[in-house]
């Protein structure tokens, strides 16, 4: 059949122009039915975008409608797409956002003793999260980092700050430099346990409520750590039962063999590391010895050369006492005692979780399911496990390429299990990559 006689009934039909209409009168009746009949086909199998062969059968001025329609949508999933980049790459969806850097909190390092040292801390917040009743985040970041871990700032034109992230979607953040870290205090190091991190975190957490940071009594507190003070998450949420939701990222109840031989390697007394020259520190406080952050730390495919140089260069202490004391509880089930919800955060290739423990059970961190499989034995049903997975990443999950997927997962969680506290849960729901 000739093609033009397909293609301009429904031409017109479509458009229903002039120049159609006097197609149409001119057949003959039995035609136009067959035409009907076979431009019904042709509707069933065109797409969008016609070949060209089609096109030039077009008279221009549909032609140019058509392409005018094609151009207007384009341009339209265009400037989403570069809306969508622009929220999870740049400073824009930060505007709101203010952070001091200037609050310090009077701490003890166990129950009963004098508030003789300060830990520093950084409130991430919009105008409209700076009031009474707010849900508040409390960030505790790992061995050898501090609250920059949380505010790391732009790189190659990407901003890397789960800070801002969370506070711009709600949620005010208050990220914490434990003790030996950033601003706060240097005890000795033989005085920090995982207990002594869990007891800083908890009067972080009696401060927050009590209007001691900012002047602001916030009414719900997550609370959220990575990869070793995760550990110290664990304990305060068993120890005080005073958080409403607890997220742990970087960590699970299993520990690679290759990281523990790595980290055995690559840690080391920070007395003897050029960056720590003249401080005075005791041989307990540790470092990562230099160019060791990369491999630890980092997926070479999901992080940037840049951001891993500049890791270096801010590089902070751990306790020995903390790592000897915190690594030990990883496989057991202590955790059976938190009862509130709990979200757990893994990059897919995280060194130190994903793969062969020292047991030779190999921890699985292809989908946020699996590790929810996996790590369910280890919680009460209070918990309403979840566990998302940032696929690609390596240990250091907010200072990935892709780290925007781990606000988005916490904010969707967050509005589903606990809420921003201005209303009842908004119930998002969970992205793909969690489960």
């Amino acid at each position: 059949m000739n093609p033009l006689a397909q293609i301009r009934p429904l031409r017109s039909r479509l458009f229903s122009d002039p120049e159609s209409q006097r197609y149409r009168h001119a057949k003959r009746a039995e035609r136009a039915r067959q035409a009907q009949a076979a431009s019904r086909d042709v509707r069933q199998r065109t797409t969008m975008c016609p070949g060209p062969g089609a096109l030039t059968l077009w008279p221009p001025r549909v032609l140019t409608a058509a392409l005018a329609v094609i151009a207007l949508m384009l341009a339209g999933a265009f400037s989403a797409a570069r809306a969508d980049a622009a929220g999870r790459r740049g400073p824009d969806v930060h505007t709101s956002v203010t952070c001091r850097h200037d609050l310090r909190l009077p701490v003890a390092l166990a129950a009963g003793q004098p508030t003789t040292y300060t830990v520093s801390g950084e409130l991430c917040s919009t105008a409209a999260e700076r009031r009474d009743g707010r849900t508040v985040q409390l960030l505790i970041p790992g061995a050898t980092y501090d609250h920059r871990y949380w505010d790391f700032g732009t790189i190659d034109g990407r901003r890397y700050s789960y800070a801002r992230d969370v506070a711009a979607r709600g949620y005010p953040t208050f990220a914490l430099d434990m003790p030996g870290t950033g601003n706060s205090s240097t005890p000795p190091s033989g005085q920090i346990s995982i207990d002594t991190a869990a007891f800083v975190a908890h009067q972080a957490v009696q401060a927050l409520r009590d209007g001691a940071i900012a002047g602001i009594r916030f009414g719900r507190v997550i609370e959220v750590g990575h990869s070793l003070n995760s550990i110290a998450v664990w304990r305060e949420a068993i120890t005080y039962h005073d958080v409403d939701a607890a997220i742990v990222t970087g960590l699970a109840h299993s520990i690679t063999a290759e990281f523990l031989q790595l980290g055995d390697s690559n840690f080391y007394p920070a007395s003897t590391d050029p960056a720590f020259a003249g401080r005075g520190l005791d041989s307990g406080w540790l470092t990562t010895r230099p160019g060791a952050r990369g491999s630890l730390f980092y997926s070479a495919g999901d992080s940037d050369p840049a951001v891993i140089a500049a890791d270096e260069a801010s590089k902070g202490l751990v306790a020995e006492t903390e790592l000897n004391t915190g690594v030990p509880l990883v496989p057991t089930t202590s955790t059976l005692g938190i009862r509130v919800p709990v979200l757990d955060i893994l990059g897919s290739n995280d060194l130190t979780t994903c793969g062969a423990n020292a047991q030779g059970h190999v921890f699985d961190c292809s989908s946020g399911a699996a590790v929810a499989a996996q790590e369910a034995p280890f919680y009460s049903p209070e918990a309403h496990l979840h566990a998302c997975v940032i696929p690609g990443a390596g240990h250091d999950i907010s200072l990935a390429l892709n780290s925007w997927m781990q606000a988005d997962d916490v904010i969707r969680w967050s509005n589903t299990y606990v809420g921003p506290g201005h209303g009842p849960r908004d119930n998002d729901g969970l992205p793909r990559n969690c489960g």
